[in-house]
């Protein structure tokens, strides 16, 4: 009895092994892109505000223009967003992602292709003395086709996204109009869905920006991101971006003068 047991161990371990080596994997070249971003807040009931986001990105060629060499995605991205407390608050709103053809001139790509999608997300604020501490969790429903023209069809899929970061003030203890900021950022993005085998993690996403905090209605922010998730068609094969962001943040205020705040909570 304890032979066969221990012949089965190594059975085992030979077959986990071989599976390791089998998994063993593989990493894209590296790529880069340019995120232009708007973050918009419009505040349109005590409690209540439009969440309107704009996103222009471009890809790079490693060959002739690293960063900006041609389009690859527009977004628009909206939503209602309500304040529960100053520690929390959740949006619920829709999306519509344009993608470009990744090969210009060949007509067996579309030329543009969209991704529409349905959108929900929880924000957790923890403030501390010297800075901001965010917990993100947002869930994506989405419609998602390739962009050969006459192959690629949408196909149902979930991300599941879990974003954790920071607000620094540098020269200062507090985040309030003149001050500068440091914001480090770890997102986990998984996906799900029927054509989803193996390829669970999509994006690993480690960013790192400066901010300036311009007015209580106007900042922006500059940074260094860099991402690593598995091929949706090959689990075993990782690609890997380098991507250069640039946001502002804007927040307005659309009611009537008297039933206005003066103050304002830098949240998201």
């Amino acid at each position: 009895m304890e032979m066969r047991n221990f012949l089965l161990i190594i059975l085992f371990s030979s077959c986990f092994h071989l599976s390791a080596q089998e998994l063993e994997p593989e990493f894209e070249d590296l790529s880069t892109n340019l995120w232009l971003s708007s973050y918009n807040k419009f505040r349109i009931a005590e409690k209540l505000y439009w969440a309107g986001e704009m996103h222009y990105r471009r890809v790079g060629s490693t060959n002739t223009t690293p960063f900006v060499d041609r389009m690859a995605q527009i977004y628009n991205r909206h939503g209602l967003n309500y304040v529960v407390s100053p520690n929390f608050n959740f949006t619920v709103g829709g999306v519509l992602r344009l993608n470009f053809t990744p090969q210009p001139g060949n007509s067996d790509y579309d030329p543009i292709y969209i991704e529409p999608r349905i959108w929900h997300q929880y924000l957790f604020v923890l403030p501390f003395p010297r800075f901001m501490l965010y917990n993100r969790i947002r869930i994506e429903h989405r419609w998602k086709r390739g962009s050969l023209a006459a192959k690629d069809e949408f196909k149902f899929g979930n991300r599941w996204r879990y974003n954790f970061y920071m607000k620094i003030p540098i020269n200062g203890d507090k985040l309030k109009p003149g001050t500068f900021y440091f914001s480090p950022s770890v997102e986990l993005i998984m996906q799900s869905g029927k054509s989803v085998v193996g390829s669970f993690v999509e994006d690993l996403r480690l960013y790192g920006n400066l901010g300036y905090i311009a007015s209580p209605r106007v900042s922006s922010s500059m940074g260094l991101m860099y991402t690593t998730g598995q091929n949706l068609n090959d689990p075993t094969l990782y690609r890997r971006r380098l991507i250069i962001r640039l946001s502002t943040y804007i927040s307005l205020d659309f009611r009537k003068e008297e039933q206005k705040i003066p103050t304002i909570k830098f949240s998201d």
